[in-house]
């Protein structure tokens, strides 16, 4: 039997989930409200022949680290032990422990799995409707990041206009007409935030996704600068932040660029990550919602879905094991 939580604004919304995930034979084991408010959790079970998402969770699973035995140890307090290791904050691993036990599961995963899409908010980037602009500070991997959305986005069918606003970086239109070439696409640069209106107003049609300089968080001219995109655009602001800083900074800066409306965080260079608990912590301090993840500057890798169960997954793995990667191809859409 498997055992799965689902998020949503509703519960009629939760209903529509748990069936196109498990099929009309499910069963509601429980359901609450958000432990932050944002609407309610289900948790529902169906037998193993129904239809599954484990793909998307071994992909990730198996990307961050290569394990035979994804079940939990037995000790009460492996789940706190794990994410005390992951650098996670005494007090968030002493609440998403709580809450974890409040499922009543044996398996100390699924436990995880059911706290922690208690306590965050899981969101796919394709629900987004306005353009996407991510934002972050220098060197997160924003135009990586933006080159794997176009990818996907094409792929699917759905082509997105790719805008730069990074005028200033040496190299850095360059970079992101090189990925666009090689999808046949139009680089569209501006440099104010009247004339990044005007390209949205004649792109109004289709998806959008929008490359910005690295700012500082600290610095409120910087900041300012870029609130004046976001407000004049009319955007979505998604966070892009390097899963290997310090968890507290992690922290500093998603609640920074919440103030600017950023709702979504994207967490890259998981490959250089052995310890996640800066993912967290951003999350926590910006009250901003996991989607996606980047575990390879790779652009042939793409981008893998997140969701409770795979995060589960890699927080309770065997630090002690080898944390080898696969080996991606290269740099190439």
């Amino acid at each position: 039997m498997r055992l799965r939580t689902f998020s949503a604004p509703s519960m009629a919304e939760a209903m529509r989930q748990i069936r196109d995930a498990l099929g009309d034979d499910a069963i509601i084991v429980s359901s609450h409200q958000s432990e932050r408010g944002r609407g309610v959790q289900v948790t529902a079970a169906a037998e193993n022949n129904g239809p599954s998402d484990a793909t998307e969770e071994e992909t990730f699973a198996n990307a961050i680290h290569d394990t035979e035995n994804e079940t939990a140890s037995p000790e009460d307090d492996v789940l706190l032990q794990s994410l005390i290791y992951h650098d996670v904050p005494e007090k968030l691993a002493l609440m998403l422990a709580k809450i974890s036990a409040k499922a009543g599961l044996d398996d100390t995963v699924e436990a995880l799995a059911s706290g922690l899409d208690r306590y965050f908010e899981f969101r796919s980037l394709e629900d987004i409707k306005r353009p996407v602009m991510l934002i972050g500070p220098p060197g997160a991997g924003k135009t990586v990041t933006v080159a794997k959305l176009a990818t996907a986005a094409t792929l699917r069918g759905a082509p997105a206009a790719v805008v730069s606003t990074d005028t200033v970086r040496a190299g850095a239109t360059a970079q992101l007409s090189a990925y666009t070439d090689i999808l046949q696409q139009t680089l569209i640069t501006v440099d104010s935030p009247q004339s990044f209106h005007a390209a949205i107003l004649n792109n109004a049609d289709g998806p959008m996704l929008v490359d910005t300089p690295g700012t500082n968080p600290f610095n409120d001219q910087e900041m300012s600068d870029l609130g004046r995109f976001i407000a004049v655009g009319k955007v979505d602001p998604v966070l892009v932040l390097p899963a290997g800083i310090n968890a507290q900074n992690a922290a500093d800066m998603a609640a920074a660029y919440a103030r600017l409306g950023c709702k979504t965080l994207i967490a890259t260079q998981l490959d250089g990550a052995r310890r996640l608990g800066a993912v967290l912590s951003a999350a926590q301090g910006g009250n901003l919602a996991f989607s996606v993840v980047s575990i390879s500057s790779s652009i042939a890798q793409g981008l893998t879905p997140l969701n409770p169960m795979s995060l589960a997954r890699v927080l309770l793995r065997d630090p002690e094991e080898s944390h080898a990667y696969p080996k991606t191809g290269a740099n190439q859409a």
